[in-house]
Parts: structure tokens; C-alpha cells; sequence
């Protein structure tokens, strides 16, 4: 990965024009943002330590969750799981090549905090650059906005191989799927069966081809940053609207306001 580092919303508006020349004009680009610099990029699956697991056995398990669920949502989802299993051939390569089932309950499982292997990205780089800057407050460390180049021609898949892939932003799900402007990754593997595995083990493998960049964005700067993407209606609020976030989004006012 390349890196960059800049101090300034400026500095961050002229390294993303200068990323999007660099790649060509039919290059999709997706962008993350995260509050430490030192952070790698992880799955929350992956942060509680599980590094590999079969769909088959990720499945049935988030399965049996629906019926305790359900009765605190609007739009329930539907158990799926019968006597003969979960009705999906996650044994056959064909079957999962071009999507996994259920995204919309994935993404939803997400939003709430429960460990998926799917990663969150935007399509817009100032909301990244915003989750690399909110912990502005007490920040100690420098934050960082990933950009992720999808490169459609000459990238490799097929069985063995670890690949990358995407839900788009047709999905229904939670509210702030919207707000965030989200598109998701999450790496997977044939290998027998369909199963989930590591970011990691994906874009250290030479099969496939991934572009991604660094921008590290310096602590000291995110105050400013934050300042700047209000006036854009970028807050806490605007991103993960529920009330938790109404009122933290009038503690970060606060706090600008005696920062002087």
C-alpha cells in the first residue's frame, strides 16, 4: 500500500483528486476511515479472533438468531434453516461465485455490532475522512482513510484463491446504510466449500490484483477537519442517527466551541 500524510481537509481535497487521476476515470473507488493509524484493516469476525470459518457453519448459527430478533424490527427476517440444513450449496463452487445469501442480514448484524466478515467503505471520501477524525476530542494518534481501487480487468478468481468481495448499495437494511453512503468488502475462499476468511490473506496473495492508499491524516489536524466537515452537515448526528448520536453530536459542539 502507498502512503500519504496530510494536515489539512486542503491537503486530504488535492491527494484524492491527484488518487483519482492516477487511476483511471473507470476505476470504482471506495474509501474507509479509521481513528488510529496503527489499526490494519479487519472484519469484526476477524477482530474476535475467528480467522477462518465455513458459510455453512457462519450460516446456521446467524440463522437461529431471527426469532429472537424479530420482535424489536419492523421488517423480520425469515428463517431459512429447515431438517435438511440451510438451502444454500455452499459446497459448489458455482453457487457462491457471484453472491452469498442473505446480504441485507448481513449488513443489518453489522450495523448492530454483531462479528460479520464484511468491512465497511464508503463512496464518499469525506465520510471516511470523517471516522478518522471523530475521536477528535482525546485523540493520541494519527487516523487513516484507505482508498480501494476495484480492478475489474485482470484480477483472478477460482478455487484456492482468496478474493474480495463487494455488496454494493442496493440493499436494504439499516438506516445509516444510507447516511454513510456504504458499500461493503469481505474476503472469502473456495476451497471444497465456500468459507470466510481474513482481509489479510486476501491482498497478500499475488493471484489477485487490489490497489489500495494510504492517507494518514495527523492528530493534530482533526480538529480543524471536524470544524470543516460540519459546515457540510458531517456529524456524529448525520451518520448514525439515532439518539445516542443526537446528543454526542452536541457534545462534540461543545467541545469545539471551548477549544480555542
Amino acid at each position: 500500500m502507498n502512503m500519504i500524510k496530510i494536515e489539512s481537509l486542503k491537503q486530504f481535497d488535492e491527494e484524492i483528486e491527484r488518487i483519482r487521476r492516477e487511476f483511471n476515470s473507470h476505476s470504482v473507488l471506495l474509501y474507509r476511515g479509521q481513528a488510529d493509524s496503527s489499526w490494519k484493516i479487519e472484519s469484526s469476525l476477524e477482530r474476535i479472533g475467528k480467522e477462518e470459518i465455513s458459510c455453512k457453519e457462519y450460516y446456521r448459527y446467524i440463522d437461529k438468531l431471527k426469532p429472537l430478533i424479530n420482535p424489536f424490527i419492523k421488517n423480520k427476517f425469515t428463517r431459512k434453516t429447515t431438517q435438511l440444513g440451510y438451502p444454500f450449496k455452499f459446497d459448489e463452487y458455482d453457487e457462491g461465485l457471484w453472491a452469498l445469501p442473505e446480504m441485507d442480514y448481513l449488513t443489518y448484524l453489522r450495523h448492530h455490532g454483531f462479528p460479520t466478515p464484511i468491512i465497511d467503505w464508503t463512496e464518499s471520501h469525506y465520510i471516511a475522512l470523517f471516522f478518522a477524525c471523530e475521536d477528535f476530542v482525546n485523540s493520541k494518534t494519527d487516523g487513516k482513510v484507505f482508498v480501494y481501487n476495484e480492478i475489474i480487468h485482470g484480477r483472478l478468481s477460482g478455487t484456492d484463491i482468496p478474493q474480495l468481495r463487494k455488496i454494493g448499495k442496493y440493499v436494504e437494511t439499516d438506516k445509516r446504510h444510507f447516511a454513510q453512503q456504504s458499500q461493503y468488502l469481505f474476503p472469502v475462499m473456495f476451497e471444497g466449500e465456500w468459507k470466510l476468511i481474513t482481509f489479510k490473506r486476501v491482498i497478500e496473495n499475488i493471484a489477485n490484483r487490489y490497489d489500495f492508499v494510504e492517507i494518514e491524516v495527523a492528530n493534530e489536524a482533526k480538529t480543524a477537519i471536524i470544524k470543516e466537515l460540519r459546515r457540510m452537515n458531517i456529524n456524529r448526528y448525520t451518520m448514525y442517527l439515532d439518539e445516542d448520536s443526537l446528543i454526542r453530536n452536541f457534545a462534540d459542539e461543545f467541545s469545539l466551541a471551548n477549544n480555542k
